[in-house]
């Protein structure tokens, strides 16, 4: 830990800050129960409570359609994972030439078994579009045209609901269709990722069966097909040649990962039978009766639950892929030691950042300075705001993502501003006279940052509950009793200093990341 303030402050605020997260949740279950039983009419209305397990005698929030899909991947189709890793092994031990074919051939036999021929159609219309445009010799700007395309069409084409009547006319198994969604966009990211790298290290204008090969391999390699997360292409291709570790050694890692995962996965079930707030926001009144402090553990279970099934469903699937001697992106760190939007977007989902790093801001950045003479800050926010606006075409072109999507842009060219304003004379000036010590700068620097913090979690309500959630969190805030904003703020401050003390403690599986956003 790093903190210039001393260890009993710190302990201090990690005391406070942990209560508190305690406290809200607490204050979450006692409003929520008090809730339903002076609604018990419009208890059957909640249509995503249904009977839980038999030992808690409760029903069971099954609104979250994510984990459920993800959960039903894992636990439905966890032996072909298991089956194609022991194949791969074998044929790496043999022949390494053919490991790519059996990658291939390994998801088109799981997809034809499981999910159907309309699927797989589904999952390779992307890469046929993307291998058409290399073949033809398309530079970087047609492989971003077609992307953006491809995008506006699926986004379209998901508002109308044309994929469950295409692939699930009968409404059998949501899951499923739910998989090969999440799975068109996870696709667009490693084709451009693919299309991309080809074009910066093109050798010949023809493209080869070599090529088409490792385009396939890397898209559908399938650990990662569904759920990601995201691998760059570099880094998937760095699998074939880089000598594997031991395979005692990997299973090792495997069977402790999988242990780990499966104990939070059944942490995280057990809560979603003592916590309703995703099904009860199906009747936003509901919603709006709780009390301030329990909508507080409203939006800190979101955003608990969020990570925490992320960091399940990306451990599962790369903990499959590190035994094919992959090394993934380390899983989410959690949102309740993040206190600013850039360490957000850097430390959750590393993947992510690292294409979104590689492919759009850095090539933005570049082309702006070459274009224009602007101040350095200028660069940078111009470069964000086309990143930007790319995280809310991917995420879906819905108002609530828009939103979201906006919000974290102010935020992060707030925290621009802040780091050219350090840099001023005048506020060096400020720090030497008045805050004078390291320890009175980060208190300041905490104070500043707990507002920030504040419209950061409402912000990320908007991407997990949507509209109307996150409009009943303005309302809720934009006028509070003085009693509250006290309470909430010593919170958030508290928060800051314990994010500021762990910036450098990583996740369990993480290496160095680069700061750039």
């Amino acid at each position: 830990m790093k903190s210039p303030v001393k260890s009993l402050e710190l302990y201090s605020y990690f005391l406070i800050w942990t209560c508190s997260t305690i406290y809200s949740l607490f204050r979450l279950f006692e409003a929520q129960e008090d809730i339903l039983q002076r609604n018990k009419e419009s208890l059957p209305q909640l249509n995503d409570l249904k009977p839980g397990w038999g030992f808690t005698s409760r029903l069971k929030d099954v609104s979250d359609i994510e984990w459920s899909s993800w959960k039903y991947f894992i636990q439905t189709f966890w032996y072909h994972l298991i089956i194609q890793f022991t194949i791969s092994e074998i044929i790496r031990i043999l022949y390494c030439k053919l490991l790519k074919y059996w990658y291939i051939a390994s998801t088109v036999i799981f997809i034809f078994l499981n999910m159907g021929v309309k699927q797989m159609l589904v999952i390779v219309v992307q890469p046929v579009f993307f291998l058409i445009v290399i073949y033809y010799g398309g530079k970087k700007l047609s492989i971003w045209i077609v992307s953006m395309i491809l995008l506006l069409t699926y986004n379209s084409l998901k508002d109308v609901s044309f994929f469950w009547d295409f692939l699930d006319p009968n409404n059998a198994n949501n899951e499923e269709v739910y998989l090969t969604l999440f799975s068109i966009a996870w696709i667009q990211l490693r084709c451009i990722s693919y299309s991309l790298d080809y074009i910066e290290n093109r050798e010949n204008e023809q493209i080869t069966r070599n090529s088409i090969l490792n385009m396939f391999t890397y898209i559908l390699y399938l650990p990662l097909l569904y759920t990601g997360p995201i691998v760059l292409y570099e880094e998937f291709e760095k699998s074939f040649t880089a000598k594997p570790e031991y395979l005692l050694t990997r299973l090792k890692r495997f069977i402790g990962d999988m242990i780990l995962y499966l104990f939070y996965t059944f942490i995280l079930d057990l809560l979603f039978h003592y916590i309703y707030f995703f099904a009860m926001q199906s009747d936003i009144e509901m919603v709006r009766q709780f009390p301030t402090f329990a909508l507080c553990g409203g939006g800190l279970w979101m955003g608990l639950e969020f990570h925490l099934k992320y960091v399940i469903s990306y451990g599962t699937t790369t903990a499959f892929a590190r035994l094919d001697n992959i090394e993934p992106p380390p899983t989410p760190r959690c949102i309740a030691r993040i206190h600013v939007y850039s360490h957000m977007w850097r430390y959750f989902d590393v993947g992510l950042y690292r294409f979104l790093v590689k492919y759009i801001y850095r090539p933005s950045y570049s082309a702006i300075c070459e274009n224009f003479r602007l101040p350095r800050v200028v660069y940078k926010l111009m470069a964000s705001l086309l990143t930007f606006i790319f995280i809310f075409m991917w995420h879906g072109t819905v108002w609530h993502i828009f939103l979201w999507s906006l919000f974290n842009y102010c935020g992060i060219t707030l925290e621009q501003f802040g780091k050219v304003v350090a840099k001023q004379k005048l506020y060096k000036s400020f720090k030497e006279k008045l805050l004078k010590t390291d320890a009175m700068e980060a208190r300041f620097i905490a104070f500043l940052c707990s507002p920030l913090l504040a419209l950061s979690a409402i912000s990320n309500f908007y991407l997990f509950a949507g509209n109307d959630v996150g409009n009943l969190f303005f309302e809720c805030f934009s006028d509070p009793a003085s009693f509250n904003v006290i309470i909430l703020i010593t919170s958030l401050y508290c928060c800051c200093h314990v994010s500021m003390a762990l910036e450098d403690v990583p996740s369990r599986t993480a290496k160095k990341i680069e700061k750039v956003l």
